[in-house]
């Protein structure tokens, strides 16, 4: 008896957790670099709404998304605004025409990533990663070459990443004893 009320009681907390989180989700555009750092969304949208949402025109590589709210409908070019946030609380940065996943917030190095649609032929998706030295720089492809200038000053840092990386693909490697990404903690040797 003492098992089944206290079975009931978790699921009757864990029910009332779920539902206390659904109530504040929210989505949104972040306008600038300062605004994403101070967490600032503008457009901002409740998740249970049904009559407000964003629309990201990815399927067809439009240059604006499209934020509807209500009977109303706006129109941002992506290469305007820095990027949004949806209601899963991922981050997405806006790259020319491309929606980048923000994969790591709180680190030196933001790694983003972008998944291209899958090809008609059958091939299966492909995967490009970017980098930004923190939140305010530029977005460039995450190459090996790439990340050495980034750091041109840093010869300790250079040669770790020739110790520990041979293929670009390797830079995006998660480091899970450390719980962050390698070349982050590699950089963090060096400083």
């Amino acid at each position: 008896m003492r098992k089944r009320f206290f079975k009931t009681l978790l699921f009757v907390l864990l029910v009332i957790n779920l539902f206390a989180q659904k109530g504040n989700r929210v989505m949104g555009v972040f306008k600038t670099r300062q605004d994403f750092s101070k967490g600032k969304l503008s457009y901002v949208i409740d998740c249970n709404s049904k009559r407000s949402k964003i629309l990201l025109n990815d399927f067809f590589s439009k240059k604006y998304i499209t934020v509807k709210k209500n009977d109303s409908s706006f129109h941002l070019f992506k290469d305007s605004i820095w990027g949004y946030v949806n209601c899963n609380n991922q981050v997405y940065r806006f790259l020319h025409k491309k929606e980048l996943l923000l994969l790591n917030q709180n680190e030196e190095i933001l790694i983003y990533h972008h998944i291209l649609p899958k090809a008609t032929s059958g091939r299966t998706n492909v995967t490009r990663f970017y980098f930004s030295i923190g939140k305010e720089a530029e977005v460039q492809s995450l190459t090996i070459k790439n990340l050495k200038a980034a750091f041109s000053n840093n010869e300790k840092f250079k040669s770790l990443i020739d110790n520990h990386f041979k293929y670009n693909t390797d830079l995006a490697a998660f480091d899970a004893t450390n719980q962050m990404y390698k070349i982050n903690w590699l950089l963090k040797q060096t400083q």
